[in-house]
């Protein structure tokens, strides 16, 4: 007698395979690192490195300089993604993976099944406040928020 465990394999109506991900946050994401630090963790991990400053920044509360660190290569859900690691005062406090529009279903899938529920949802995006993670439609990324933005992001998922 033959017998199938869907939990452990899906396949697609194309007949390619689709294995569940479990989704976390990439490990090289440390809230409050330095452009340095990350620099130097984000070498081996992107292929095209580049940092630049934001000005005028978009961030509240920039006393010195918000930078950004653009990433490109960074692999994700085993392929080459852009990233963004936003830095606000020499801290890193967000961090923005950028994904393809027709990965939503499954990604979102993914993230609840790691987080839970969503805390919000609205038109913008759909919000874990609480492991500080939001999925945003348009462009189709992830966003990765440090607690220091807390007060300020949440107003996006209003």
């Amino acid at each position: 007698m033959l017998s199938f465990n869907l939990g452990l394999l899906l396949v697609s109506l194309t007949g390619a395979v689709v294995v569940p991900e479990p989704f976390k946050r990439p490990e090289v994401i440390r809230w409050g690192a330095s452009s340095v630090e990350l620099e130097r963790a984000l070498a081996a991990q992107c292929p095209k490195l580049k940092t630049r400053r934001i000005d005028p920044p978009f961030l509240a509360n920039v006393k010195n300089a918000q930078l950004q660190i653009d990433c490109d290569g960074f692999q994700f859900r085993h392929r080459g993604r852009h990233v963004e690691f936003v830095i606000r005062d020499d801290r890193l406090v967000m961090v923005w993976l950028m994904v393809d529009g027709e990965e939503q279903e499954a990604i979102l899938r993914d993230m609840r099944k790691a987080m839970g529920e969503p805390t919000r949802s609205n038109g913008k995006y759909i919000a874990f406040e609480r492991q500080r993670t939001a999925w945003r439609f348009k462009p189709a990324e992830i966003l990765f928020y440090s607690p220091e933005l807390d007060g300020e992001v949440s107003g996006w998922f209003e």
